[in-house]
Order: structure tokens, then C-alpha cells, then sequence
């Protein structure tokens, strides 16, 4: 009896003061496979862009029958020719493969490595977009596009655009990037928005991200929420939103977009609720 009592009181002493094994290495990368899995692989992601790019055909002929159609509020002129605006990166075009990238490099971002990837013009279409833009094409409709990609990518986005077979007018400048015009070196799309307003009825509005419809830039979770609220008669009649887990500026609105990688990661999972 001594020497099991002996030996309990060993091992409780062993485990009161025996070192904590550490924790597991964080790989912030592992956060983006899910996400980026669903967009390459899942049927409900392919069934959901195409839904949505049906929805916006159908209120495109809506539009075009409606004369005082404008989606700029105080610019409409029914004598301007149409057009829509779409974001490109994950609205029009899929970057689930440098996503790929990323992780089996164990990163979340990097800038040099986008660069790369946008002079590749491997991009490839998001599902339900290419039949959509043709379709507009073929009833007089310009497409927009406004994307934060930056003034040097251009070249490369244009590229994979025409890839894709997207309408790019030869004559007209509709690829809008970040910093092509010193009004424009802002992440906040109304300066570009204003300068299509200005010459086109614009019809409809296309993104992945909430700050391609209005200015959400370091707004709260909640002031997020009530500019879905405050504009819920647009969403799927003027305003289309493209589903993108995969990243996003309401990541930032749980992080603060400040920290290490391994930071913002446990910030995201301690704001997870039950």
C-alpha cells in the first residue's frame, strides 16, 4: 500500500511539474483551404454564380425597358448609352489557383508573388460571368471594369480579360485600375464609378466585396451590417454580390487588419461564437 501511495504521489508530482507541451505551429495558410477547395471543386459554388448572373440578365432587359434606370443616384439621363460596372478579381475572374499557390507555399499573401500571378493572366472565368457579358454585349451594353489592382498590373489583367473572352472595347478605356489617374490612387471605387456615371446610364453593379458597392473601409462588423440593411432593396435587382470565402475586406473587420498572420488568425477564431 506504501508503494502505490509512493508511486501516486510520484506521478502527481511528475504531472504538477513536467513542462506543458507547446502549442501546435500555426500555419495561417491552412485557413484558406476550405475556402479555396469550395471554390474549385463545389457544385454549390458554380450554382450560386451562375444564379447570380441569371438574376442580373433577367433585371438587365428590366433595366433596358426602364428609361430612368440608374444605379448612380442624380445622373440619370435616359439618352446616355448603357453600361454595367463589375469588379474583376472573384467576380468576374477566379484567382483560386494563386490562392493554391499560397498554401502550399504556407502564406496568406504576397505581394511580389501576386504580381507574378497577375502577369500570368491565369485567371479563370468565374462561373455564369462569360455568357453574361456577351449577353450584355449583344444588347448594346458596355461592361465596366473597376478593380483595386494596381496601375502596373494592367497590362496583365487586360490580358487574361481578353483571354477569357470578355468585351474590351479597342477604342475605350473600360479596364478602371487603382492609381491610373492621381483621383484614383484611393482603395474607394465612387471616384471611377462617378467617371462612368458621367458618360453612361449605368444599369447594374457587380462584386465580391462589400466596398465594391459603397465606401466600407475599416468599418465595424456592425456598421457593415447596416449598410446591407440600408440598401436591401438593391441586392440582386441592381446589386449582385459574388461569393468569395476565400478573402476579403471583412477580414479586416475582425482583425484590424493589424498583427502577424498567427495573430489575425486567433483573432478570427476567438471572434468565432457558438
Amino acid at each position: 500500500m506504501r508503494i502505490a501511495t509512493l508511486a501516486l504521489t510520484l506521478l502527481t508530482f511528475a504531472c504538477a511539474t513536467a513542462t506543458p507541451p507547446p502549442p501546435p505551429p500555426c500555419n495561417p495558410a491552412l485557413a484558406l483551404i476550405n475556402a479555396t477547395v469550395w471554390v474549385q471543386s463545389a457544385a454549390e459554388y458554380r450554382a450560386s454564380s451562375i444564379q447570380t448572373y441569371s438574376t442580373a440578365r433577367r433585371m438587365l432587359d428590366a433595366a433596358l425597358a426602364d428609361p430612368s434606370w440608374n444605379v448612380e443616384e442624380g445622373t440619370s439621363d435616359p439618352s446616355q448609352p448603357p453600361a454595367i460596372i463589375l469588379d474583376a478579381d472573384e467576380t468576374a475572374i477566379d484567382n483560386n489557383g494563386f490562392e493554391t499557390r499560397m498554401i502550399r507555399q504556407g502564406k496568406t499573401y504576397d505581394a511580389e508573388s501576386w504580381k507574378q500571378w497577375v502577369s500570368e493572366a491565369a485567371a479563370e472565368a468565374v462561373p455564369g460571368a462569360a455568357n453574361f457579358l456577351a449577353y450584355a454585349k449583344s444588347r448594346g451594353v458596355t461592361p465596366f471594369f473597376i478593380t483595386n489592382r494596381d496601375k502596373d498590373e494592367e497590362p496583365g489583367t487586360r490580358r487574361n480579360l481578353e483571354k477569357l473572352g470578355y468585351p474590351l472595347d479597342p477604342n475605350l478605356d473600360t479596364v478602371l485600375v487603382r492609381g491610373e489617374r492621381e483621383e484614383w490612387k484611393p482603395s474607394d471605387k465612387a471616384p471611377r464609378r462617378a467617371h462612368v456615371a458621367a458618360s453612361y446610364r449605368v444599369l447594374l453593379l457587380f462584386g465580391d466585396d462589400l466596398n465594391d458597392f459603397a465606401n466600407a473601409r475599416d468599418k465595424s462588423i456592425a456598421e457593415r451590417d447596416a449598410i446591407i440593411d440600408a440598401n436591401a432593396a438593391l441586392w440582386g435587382t441592381r446589386w449582385f454580390m459574388l461569393s468569395n470565402p476565400m478573402y476579403g475586406s471583412w477580414e479586416r473587420a475582425i482583425t484590424g487588419g493589424t498583427g502577424t498572420p498567427c495573430e489575425q488568425l486567433q483573432k478570427k477564431i476567438d471572434a468565432l461564437q457558438e
